[in-house]
């Protein structure tokens, strides 16, 4: 069973280019609350990986990507040498999905439905 992960967020830092794919790196935050006992979470780096045909299927640009709020669905991965992956963590994209500039509440709507999705889909 693959390790399935979605994040949320905008692009912290420019788009780098490779042969057959793009990285680029975002931060998400924790939940404000944890479990009584447990300490709460912290900010976490990604660099996220998507292959050129799916990223230019976004309408993303290198500049957009700062700005625009996307969704990111894929699996961790561990063997992508470190000059490559400045982030904590590194994600292998599998959907990525670029989400309303409107309120939270359709935002939150549209993560759903993308969940739901590739939910379908597998």
């Amino acid at each position: 069973m693959p390790h399935k992960m979605t994040i949320t967020g905008s692009a912290t830092g420019p788009l780098r280019e490779y042969d057959r794919y793009v990285a680029f790196d975002m931060r998400e935050k924790g939940s404000p609350s944890a479990p009584k006992g447990l300490k709460k979470s912290t900010f976490i780096s990604y660099t996220v990986f998507v292959a050129k045909k799916a990223f230019n299927k976004t309408g993303l640009s290198k500049k957009s990507i700062m700005h625009e709020k996307i969704l990111i669905q894929g699996e961790p991965t561990l063997d992508i040498p470190i000059d490559e992956c400045p982030g904590e963590i590194g994600i292998i994209c599998f959907q990525i999905t670029v989400l309303p500039n409107k309120n939270d509440k359709e935002a939150k709507q549209e993560v759903s439905k993308a969940q739901q999705e590739v939910a379908a889909t597998k």
